[in-house]
C-alpha cells in the first residue's frame, strides 16, 4: 500500500515539474470542448496577446470561440473570413488556408501587435 501511494506521488511530481519546465501554459489555459456539432475553443486575451495565437480547425467545421479577457475588453477579427467576434461568437470554417487575425477592440499602446493565426486545414 505504502509502495503504491508512493509511485502516485513521484507520477504527480515528475509531471508538476515537467509542466514547469516546458512552460506548458498555452495548453493549460485554452481548452477545447467538442459537443458533436459545435467546436467551442476558448482564447485568453492580455494586453498584448492571444493564448492560444495559433488556432487550428477542419474545413466546414462549426467553430464557437469563447473570449476570456483578463485585463480589458478584446476582441477577434479575421478580415479574410469576415469573423468578428465579441465575448464570444460562432462562424463556419468555410475554407482551407491560413489567416491572420488581430485585436478589433483597442487596448492600448500595443494594440497594434496583438495578433494571432487561423489555421484551417
Amino acid at each position: 500500500m505504502v509502495g503504491k501511494k508512493l509511485i502516485i506521488f513521484i507520477s504527480l511530481l515528475i509531471f508538476i515539474i515537467l509542466i514547469v519546465l516546458f512552460n506548458f501554459k498555452s495548453v493549460m489555459n485554452a481548452f477545447v470542448v467538442d459537443d458533436g456539432d459545435v467546436r467551442e475553443i476558448v482564447v485568453d486575451a492580455k494586453m498584448f496577446e492571444f493564448n492560444p495565437n495559433i488556432i487550428k480547425v477542419k474545413e466546414g467545421e462549426k467553430i464557437k470561440i469563447k473570449m476570456n479577457n483578463l485585463d480589458v475588453e478584446h476582441s477577434i477579427y479575421v478580415p479574410e473570413l469576415d469573423v468578428h467576434i465579441h465575448d464570444e461568437g460562432e462562424f463556419v470554417a468555410t475554407k482551407k488556408g491560413t489567416f491572420n487575425f488581430s485585436c478589433h477592440t483597442y487596448c492600448g499602446s500595443g494594440h497594434d501587435a496583438m495578433k494571432g493565426v487561423l489555421v484551417v486545414e
